[in-house]
């Protein structure tokens, strides 16, 4: 178990787990948004996030949390040796997230 993809729906779970496995295993955790998106919230240009992308996943190990664009989606199931899919009902999800936001304000 040294490459894992972690995915499910927003507000599942996904980042608390991976931050779990990445302390359980000493593996470097990325987490998607991180990658996908600058600090100020704007999307990086898609070069960018390929170069990036392409780099972590021809790593040695790596934890990666999240989906991001479908064809780098479909590398990572290709390239990873364990795949954890998150799979909690939509009214779960659904509460998870109006939580999180609602601890936001």
């Amino acid at each position: 178990m040294k490459k894992i993809a972690v995915f499910g729906k927003p507000g599942s779970g996904k980042s608390t787990l991976s931050k779990s496995l990445a302390l359980a295993t000493g593996i470097e955790l990325y987490q998607l948004d991180s990658i996908l998106y600058q600090k100020d919230g704007t999307q990086v240009d898609r070069q960018t996030y390929d170069k990036a992308h392409t780099e972590i996943v021809t790593s040695d190990s790596w934890i990666i949390d999240g989906f991001g664009p479908m064809d780098s989606f479909n590398e990572r199931l290709g390239t990873a040796d364990t795949l954890i899919y998150i799979d909690l009902p939509y009214i779960t999800s659904y509460w998870l997230v109006t939580k999180r936001l609602l601890k936001g304000l």
